[in-house]
């Protein structure tokens, strides 16, 4: 209704969004994807750096462990971070919290520059699990934070900003890791440079502008200050309204400590926890970790050349910017639940499209299937953008009471995490193992997690807590014997 958000509102609020999501999710999207250009330029910095200093040559198996280590502390310490960051929120709250994890990953990003600089490559291993904790603290404060501070209507757009600054953060490290760019031997450590920026940005901001959480506010009894917050994003009578609102569903179960046992926690909220989980895990397993890290390789294995191969991995990341986009003013018009099974199915099928594409490429050897291939992985990338990538950052704390927001929020983003690690461990050696079957880790998981979200997730557009929590009880009332 437009006496209900005037547009210096909307424009506040998305400012608030662009500039919390650019200091959070957007490095992750980065991290991911800076280690796929640069591989070969960073080990061969790691091989030759520790070599120097232990004056002898690595083992091969040691090589063969050591990279596949070094990309995967990102999730260890991802899964740490987010871990941490609901007992940090809890006793500190969640803007210290965005102060504490941009500080971290600010030393994280100066960490990687530096240890090109004194050839210290077990720096640049720190750096990697130190980037982690820091993108597991923000992006499980960030969701929450920007949930909280949203007014219902805005939900869904503000948690796909989330999905869109990784997605940003993807395409701008795809481009920057280019040979032609900062790919290179005496150049790749000023690629971690250019994160210092939102990070900064971020900073500066808590400290001049952003807001505290309304609900984080309530709980310490400061009815005014969350009143001015909500303000600060509609007219005053809505405010009033979801103030209102806000204090029902923190009433709801305002003796329950904000930690809870996992076990009591399922008792409290299970459903919720349960779909949350599965819906992350799904993502890990859809094969977009496979096309984060393993990109490249997998263009190179149906007909490209290395550097057609780095170029057109860079391009398609441009399509998921474009799902993203169209995502962002689409998931209040669909919903999510629509949104979200329909992405699910499309990605099953997508990826059997692929594997039929590499088994075609190794039967004929035919070249033109890697344009083809090609095809497929950006049309997989869109699909991915629009739906089910930005909408499982945020969808827990849509299904979650206010009391247990953060420590599900927790759960489902350290689930991420952890089966992001796991995907991108064993896709590779199963790849060189079964070849095009491997894809079956994808499109198995895709299809089951469409069919029981489909008996059980319900629409939370523009929904209370209150019924989206009672119709979410009530399915699972109904299929129980």
């Amino acid at each position: 209704m437009p006496e209900d958000f005037s547009v210096f509102h909307k424009i506040k609020l998305i400012l608030t969004g662009f500039v919390v999501s650019c200091g959070g999710s957007f490095h992750f999207g980065y991290q991911i994807s800076i280690i796929n250009p640069l591989a070969d330029v960073i080990q061969n910095f790691l091989e030759q750096s520790i070599e120097r200093r232990l004056h002898h040559h690595l083992r091969t198996w040691t090589l063969n462990l050591l990279w596949p280590t070094v990309a995967g502390l990102l999730f260890i310490g991802a899964f740490i971070g987010a871990f941490m960051s609901p007992k940090l929120m809890s006793k500190h709250g969640i803007k210290p919290v965005l102060y504490l994890s941009s500080s971290i990953l600010s030393i994280s990003f100066l960490m990687a520059f530096l240890a090109r600089i004194v050839d210290l490559a077990e720096l640049f291993i720190l750096h990697r699990l130190l980037a982690g904790i820091g993108i597991g603290m923000i992006t499980t404060a960030q969701t929450v934070y920007l949930t909280e501070i949203s007014p219902i209507r805005y939900r869904g757009f503000m948690g796909t900003l989330t999905g869109f600054s990784t997605s940003i953060g993807f395409v701008l490290a795809s481009g920057i890791g280019l040979p032609q760019v900062f790919g290179q031997d005496l150049l790749w450590h000023y690629a971690y440079l250019i994160e210092l920026l939102p990070s900064f940005m971020l900073i500066m901001f808590l400290l001049l502008y952003l807001p505290s959480s309304p609900i984080e506010s309530l709980k310490k009894g400061k009815t005014k200050e969350a009143l001015i917050c909500l303000e600060t994003f509609c007219h005053k009578h809505l405010a009033f309204d979801r103030l209102n609102q806000l204090e029902q569903e923190i009433n709801i179960d305002q003796e329950q400590s904000p930690n809870l046992p996992v076990m009591m926690l399922c008792k409290k909220a299970g459903n919720a926890l349960f779909i949350s989980l599965l819906l992350n895990a799904t993502v890990s397993f859809s094969g977009i970790t496979a096309a984060s890290f393993f990109g490249t390789f997998l263009l190179q294995n149906i007909g490209f050349n290395s550097n057609q191969a780095a170029l057109a991995n860079c391009l398609a990341s441009f399509s998921g910017i474009l799902g993203n986009i169209l995502g962002s003013f689409t998931i209040d018009r669909v919903g999510r639940r629509r949104l979200i099974i329909g992405c699910l199915s499309v990605l099953a099928l997508l990826n059997t499209i692929l594997m039929g594409c590499v088994f075609f490429f190794q039967i004929t050897e035919n070249t033109s299937t890697g344009y083809a291939f090609l095809a497929i992985f950006m049309i997989f990338l869109f699909i991915f953008s629009l739906g089910v990538g930005p909408v499982a950052w945020f969808i827990a704390t849509e299904l979650s009471p206010a009391p247990f927001r953060a420590q599900i929020q927790s759960l489902s983003v350290s689930c991420q995490y952890i089966t992001c690690f796991i995907s991108s461990l064993i896709f590779l050696p199963l790849y060189h193992l079964v070849g095009p079957l491997s894809f079956l880790i994808f499109i198995t998981p895709l299809t089951l997690c469409s069919v029981y979200l489909f008996v059980y997730l319900p629409e939370t557009k523009n929904r209370t807590l209150d019924s989206i929590f009672e119709e979410m009880n009530g399915r699972k009332k109904k299929s129980s014997p």
